[in-house]
């Protein structure tokens, strides 16, 4: 199909040359409907030129918002000098994103999976996480040369650390197999206050994504009098059945990560 609106497009380019460079006086040899026909020629050129090129226009905003995601300072971590003052402060680059094209997305399965278009060769590796331009998307679970695979957020299986933004209150989102269009924030103390329309975001406290991602907005809750914690449905910034570019994100620091808490757990 694009293949014809190429050919259909290099032919409208051709006729434009040819008027453009004519000789003919075109203002006394065609009345006012051909006029407006010559219009509508450089309209649909327009029109397909602005379709055509739109994926490489796409690509360009895609890095460039991942350029952007590099160097915020929620992508560094704190490096302070001996005197610990503030002018002194120094970032590292904790995070970087690798922008990505799902290729395949499930969202009606109890289990939902995502494709990406890059594997190991582009440097995705296993628990890395995806996300997206409005939330998070996954963590990756397997990987081959050119393409891997991740564990959606739409799947029971996985848990991401999350709090209220607000009050910063933090407890852990996970999808309870029901709609597409939301999940759920457990383990949010009784003590704690929010309101519906209060934003949902990751708290940072794992090695997988950084922390202030948006998830979602306070849709409703109840109160679990067993476990004496709130329970709140979330309502997703991201429309799942229609997402198509991400970005995959590499923690820097997670090996130390990793060392570091396993160390901890053999002294508990």
């Amino acid at each position: 199909m694009k293949w014809r609106f190429l050919i259909f497009f290099i032919l409208l380019e051709y006729t434009a040359l040819l008027l453009s460079f004519s000789k003919i006086n075109l203002n006394q040899y065609f009345d006012t409907n051909s006029s407006n026909f010559i219009g509508n020629i450089y309209k649909n050129i327009y029109r397909l030129r602005r379709y055509l090129f739109l994926d490489i226009e796409n690509e360009k905003l895609i890095n460039e918002n991942a350029r952007l995601r590099h160097s915020l300072i929620s992508s560094k971590i704190k490096k302070y000098t001996i005197d610990f003052k503030e002018e002194n402060i120094d970032y590292l680059q904790q995070y970087i994103f690798t922008p990505v094209k799902i290729i395949n997305n499930s969202i009606h399965g109890q289990e939902n999976y995502i494709t990406i278009n890059k594997g190991s060769l582009d440097g995705i590796e296993t628990d890395m996480g995806i996300i997206l331009s409005d939330g998070i998307a996954g963590i990756i679970v397997k990987t081959s040369p050119h393409f891997s695979i991740a564990i959606s957020l739409l799947n029971p299986k996985i848990k991401v650390n999350a709090r209220l933004k607000k009050n910063k209150y933090f407890g852990t989102v996970s999808w309870d197999g029901l709609d597409h269009e939301y999940v759920v924030l457990y383990d949010i103390p009784r003590h704690s206050i929010f309101n519906k329309g209060d934003i949902v975001e990751t708290d940072g406290k794992s090695a997988t994504f950084p922390e202030g991602i948006p998830i979602g907005k306070v849709y409703g809750y109840r109160f679990d009098e067993e476990h004496a914690n709130y329970v709140i449905k979330v309502k997703l910034f991201a429309n799942f059945s229609t997402i198509e570019n991400a970005y995959v994100v590499k923690n820097l620091f997670k090996k130390e990560w990793n060392n570091i808490q396993l160390h901890k757990v053999e002294h508990e």
